[in-house]
């Protein structure tokens, strides 16, 4: 399945914590890792491929087919930094 976001939408790929990491922050202050996966229109900023950091509460998650999907629209403010 082939997903396109609309507009400002930007799709990720949340890096999962690795084994022995906890992670005792809330999701208000949290900061996540994520792979950018494809751009919707009017997103100019950042590109697919790119490394960015993001605030977990500017994330949605929907799961489908028992797969989860993340998305931030990138009028938010939630990206916060692409890691070159």
């Amino acid at each position: 399945m082939k997903i396109q976001p609309l507009n400002g939408i930007v799709q990720l790929k949340i890096e999962e914590a690795k084994a022995g990491v906890l992670d005792t922050s809330s999701r208000a202050s949290a900061v996540e890792f994520a792979e950018v996966v494809s751009v919707g229109e009017n997103v100019t900023k950042i590109k697919q491929g790119d490394k960015v950091f993001v605030k977990a509460w500017a994330v949605d998650i929907i799961t489908h087919n028992e797969q989860k999907y993340h998305f931030v629209d990138i009028t938010s403010g939630g990206i916060l930094a692409v890691v070159k």
